[in-house]
């Protein structure tokens, strides 16, 4: 990274990765989660819960165990994963948690 007078001294990274991680890991999503038609000419697979056909822009990377059991974005742990259904899966166990403790 360049350091200079306008850096903010921190990087595109998280627990997800960088950037580029978080595009190498959606394309193989695409490529190994194949599905059997495109979208619009371009390359899709479904979502792994209601099997909505998914694009590029469109697929996001659920972890199979999840990160507060130590899962990671390995690919042996990811699949393809609308944003409606990995929103409502990561609330259902942030509520089974949280019901747990009491």
């Amino acid at each position: 990274m360049a350091w200079g007078p306008d850096s903010r001294g921190t990087t595109n990274r998280n627990a997800r990765g960088g950037s580029e991680d978080r595009r190498r890991r959606k394309k193989y999503l695409l490529e190994a989660f194949e599905a059997d038609q495109t979208l619009e000419g371009r390359p899709a697979c479904r979502c792994f819960r209601c099997g909505k056909l998914l694009t590029e822009e469109m697929v996001q990377a659920d972890r199979i165990k999840p990160g507060i059991d130590g899962g990671t974005y390995a690919r042996n742990n990811i699949r393809p994963a609308c944003e409606e259904c990995n929103r409502f899966l990561g609330h259902r166990l942030q509520n089974e948690r949280r019901l747990a403790k009491k």
